[in-house]
């Protein structure tokens, strides 16, 4: 299957189909460049969260992109499913939720808010605001979710059980905390989406795409885990002759790794 379009968004800002720009020191997410933080929520949508209004926008841009070239009818682009990975999953939610009752009582809990308690309410979000009718899920496997839901999403197409996908991740961390991606790196998103491999088709392709989980790296060390970024930086384009390895495993045991070849 072949990466048709990724965009990453992080602290030194927006880069759509183009090589990552990189940071020299921590930092969130750099302002959105050219509209409103909420400009393309889905007009029904509750004040989204911050995780939530970042998915929206920066899948707007991955699908603008792949528009421009697109040879689908608006109609097959609806069927394009969501796989995404976290690790904090919906924390911010839960977190605020649990304040309001704590503040109000049991019985005030704010509706609006627990809606974002699922897992799965912000890419939710993304279906809403670009009209998409596929099949859409979440998945943790600590610190390489993102790359773990890639695998995922790269067997789901190769085997023909998705049209197309959007696949990635976000971590967002609160104002104060760690960022997720340790020392060297700010917060970042990034969506990648997949399609069926065309020959000639000019486009990076993923290849010998595999996960697991290994019991026996319980409580390890994790490896790099700037996966997404290295991915990312793989599909930008072509280097040398051979394929790029990305791979990842966190202390909780799990696993992925795929190649990216032209």
């Amino acid at each position: 299957m072949v990466v048709s379009a990724f965009a990453v968004w992080g602290p030194s800002g927006v880069s759509v189909n183009a090589p990552p720009m990189r940071q020299s020191s921590l930092g969130l997410l750099a302002p959105w460049p050219d509209a409103p933080a909420l400009a393309v929520i889905h007009p029904s949508a509750r004040r989204p969260p911050r995780q939530a209004a970042v998915l929206v926008q920066l899948a707007h841009a991955l699908l603008g992109a792949r528009r421009k070239t697109e040879t689908h009818s608006p109609s097959e682009w609806a069927e394009t499913d969501l796989l995404l990975g976290t690790v904090k999953g919906s924390e911010a939610a839960d977190r605020d939720f649990l304040q309001s009752v704590q503040e109000r009582g049991n019985g005030f809990g704010s509706p609006s808010t627990f809606v974002y308690t699922l897992s799965t309410a912000a890419p939710a979000e993304v279906a809403l605001a670009l009209g998409l009718h596929g099949s859409l899920a979440t998945l943790t496997a600590g610190s390489i979710s993102g790359l773990s839901a890639v695998v995922r999403a790269a067997k789901h197409v190769g085997q023909g059980r998705s049209r197309a996908c959007i696949t990635g991740g976000v971590e967002l961390p609160g104002r104060g905390q760690p960022t997720v991606l340790g020392d060297s790196e700010g917060e970042i998103a990034a969506l990648f989406l997949l399609e069926p491999s065309a020959e000639a088709s000019g486009r990076p392709t993923i290849s010998d795409a595999e996960l697991g989980f290994d019991p026996e790296a319980l409580d390890r060390s994790d490896s790099p885990t700037a996966t997404l970024l290295a991915l990312a930086s793989a599909c930008a384009e072509p280097r040398g002759i051979g394929p790029v390895e990305i791979a990842g495993r966190s202390r909780e045991g799990h696993w992925a790794r795929l190649s990216v070849r032209w």
